[in-house]
């Protein structure tokens, strides 16, 4: 099967059939890329020049691309997380930090104390659960517009969801191969003709995979899904700089 096609940043105002010209690429390598960054200007453009009314999100986090798509449109998101957050591929966390000032963190969180060193208690929460979860959204008082589901995605029962009922899609949940395929098969039907198909942490550079699990999870899954997103969607394209993969609901 031949790769998936690459789309120049520059080029994505006309597949979009926009007249409003994309953001300029970043000059960081990809191996220096971070979404925050880098990717979050590529998602702002697309959700303003879409304008979903209804959009899912597979993976909250602190909710900072959910503010990415509530700050661009007038969409209402529907988002699932892990209510324990999400686990590498070993098994430890995917996500945590180190927390010097209680004051500055949400209270709920999950937390491990691992004792002390010379900087005080070794105090961890866990980034991606428990108060964790889309902080981000609530801090910036858009809640009201966020239906926040916290459940595996694997198990999540899409029956009370009509056909076409999402305008946009992205998948940024669990990276793991069988994950990223579960939720793309939940979500296509879901989502209507036209729709934006969004997944990230995908790039097909060999040296990007080869540095990155995540990426490694994401590819895999995409050529594993290939004839079957050939055959529901009218374009697919690696967004060229980005990390992200775009398809559009046939």
């Amino acid at each position: 099967m031949s790769p998936v096609p690459h789309l120049p940043l520059a080029e994505l105002g006309r597949l979009l059939q926009c007249d409003t010209p994309p953001p300029s690429a970043s000059t960081q390598t990809l191996a220096g890329w971070k979404m925050e960054r880098d990717d979050a200007p590529i998602f702002s453009y697309l959700y303003r020049q879409h304008q979903p009314r209804r959009h899912l999100e597979f993976g909250t986090w602190q909710g900072f691309g959910t503010c990415l798509c509530l700050e661009s449109c007038a969409a209402t998101v529907w988002t699932l997380n892990l209510p324990d957050g999400e686990a590498k591929f070993d098994g430890s966390w995917a996500y945590g930090e180190r927390v010097t000032d209680e004051s500055q963190s949400p209270s709920g969180a999950m937390r491990v104390n691992f004792g002390q060193d010379e900087a005080g208690p070794r105090t961890y929460h866990r980034t991606d659960a428990a108060s964790y979860i889309g902080r981000l959204y609530r801090e910036k008082h858009l809640g009201h517009r966020v239906c926040q589901i916290y459940c595996d995605s694997c198990i999540w029962d899409t029956a009370a969801y009509p056909s076409g009922f999402f305008d946009s899609v992205l998948i940024d949940g669990g990276h793991q191969a069988e994950v990223v395929i579960s939720d793309t098969r939940k979500a296509l039907p879901l989502l209507r003709t036209g729709g934006l198909m969004l997944w990230h942490d995908f790039c097909p550079l060999p040296d990007v995979i080869a540095a990155a699990p995540a990426v490694q999870g994401v590819t895999a899954a995409i050529e594993t899904l290939r004839s079957e997103l050939d055959q529901q969607c009218s374009a697919l394209f690696w967004i060229d700089p980005s990390y992200l993969l775009l398809g559009i609901k046939k």
